[in-house]
């Protein structure tokens, strides 16, 4: 009698085993379905970074805006051209960077007038990083005598006032960093450039020594060029 109440009671214990068994592989299944199920698709993810990228061009945009409003149109540029990184194929978006940029450039504009008969006359100060332009127009008369052999003439590299790599007669331009001249060069009917150092920029016509000129050219002067506190 003794022999079949523990066969009962060790059956009673197996079964409680399977049934405990049976109910944990249970829960651990529908707990690895459901972490299964939690896990997001492709689809999914790829409709999130389209609404973080959406988000991120419009804010990039409103700041754009702002900082146009505030007059920070350089900040304002830098928005957009991190916003066409973003967002390349957007309408009108080179286009309204093409136009702050002009405004950056006739902003502090002036106009002069260069005497062909001087050498280097002073136009204004150039900062380092920043661009400014040239514009300029008009003629003059140009009289060189000198005494040539059958050889021709030949080319002076190392002339300050003339650059023989340079059309004769073109406008020319140089710019003066802590009291030493860079190497000149042509400026012609117009010049952008952002300079690597600052200094005070210079024009002049490119003849060579003992050449004689007679007339004025017209400079229209724009972008990040100081004019010099006597003009």
């Amino acid at each position: 009698m003794k022999l079949s109440f523990d066969i009962l009671r060790a059956t009673f214990v197996v079964c409680g085993c399977c049934v405990l068994i049976q109910t944990t592989a249970i829960a651990q299944s529908s707990r690895d379905r459901k972490r299964v199920d939690d896990t997001p698709s492709a689809k999914s993810l790829e409709v999130r970074l389209e609404k973080a990228e959406e988000a991120l061009v419009n804010e990039y945009k409103d700041v754009a805006i702002e900082f146009y409003k505030q007059g920070d149109k350089e900040k304002s540029m830098a928005m957009l051209r991190r916003l066409r990184q973003l967002s390349p194929q957007m309408a009108g978006l080179k286009e309204r960077i093409g136009a702050i940029n002009e405004e950056l450039m006739e902003e502090n504009a002036f106009d002069l007038e260069i005497d062909t008969r001087k050498t280097w006359e002073l136009v204004g100060d150039v900062s380092a990083g920043k661009p400014f332009r040239i514009q300029a127009a008009g003629e003059y008369k140009l009289t060189y005598s000198t005494t040539v052999t059958v050889d021709g003439l030949p080319a002076d590299k190392d002339s300050k006032e003339h650059v023989a790599e340079a059309p004769l007669g073109c406008l020319l331009g140089v710019i003066v960093s802590d009291g030493k001249p860079g190497k000149p060069f042509p400026v012609k009917a117009e010049l952008r450039q952002t300079p690597k150092k600052g200094g005070q920029f210079f024009l002049k016509v490119n003849v060579p020594a003992g050449t004689r000129c007679i007339g004025k050219l017209k400079i229209h002067a724009s972008g990040y060029l100081a004019p010099p506190s006597h003009r």
